[in-house]
């Protein structure tokens, strides 16, 4: 048997009792939300103003860390942007949004707005959004576990 060692206390103020830290990024998922972009504004003077509105789905809840939803478009883009993080190439648009971790359930959902425009304002103008798809970031919880 090895010697006792005494442990040791430390009082640390800038720690929040009860809170673990997960080893580990969280996991990506395509399983737990829906989305769709339509338009709702063809022209705004420069853009056409999308909006995404994403669903989570029936009997599933956990902690969602980000979501990041890719929107093809029917053109070749010259400029998109978001309130979130946005990139755009060709006719692609990737929009990133943290979430703060917050725990997602049955039923939940959000919407935002995409501003996407082309080489003239007629093609701008009848821009359509063709595919729209969502990845989740699962978070660990305090157990260590994500769902």
């Amino acid at each position: 048997m090895k010697d006792y060692v005494k442990p040791v206390v430390l009082e640390n103020e800038e720690l929040a009792e009860g809170v673990y830290a997960a080893s580990g990024a969280g996991v990506s998922t395509t399983d737990c939300w829906t989305v769709d972009a339509y338009s709702v504004q063809a022209w705004n003077g420069s853009h056409n103003v999308f909006e995404v509105h994403a669903v989570h789905s029936a009997g599933v809840q956990h902690i969602s860390g980000c979501t990041t939803v890719t929107l093809t478009f029917s053109v070749p883009l010259t400029d998109a942007y978001s309130e979130f993080s946005c990139t755009f190439s060709g006719k692609t648009v990737t929009v990133t949004r943290e979430l703060l971790a917050d725990a997602y359930m049955s039923g939940d959902d959000y919407t935002y707005k995409v501003w996407v425009k082309a080489a003239d304002e007629a093609t701008t103008k009848a821009i359509s959004c063709d595919k729209a798809t969502i990845t989740c970031r699962h978070e660990t919880n305090v157990q260590g576990i994500y769902d």
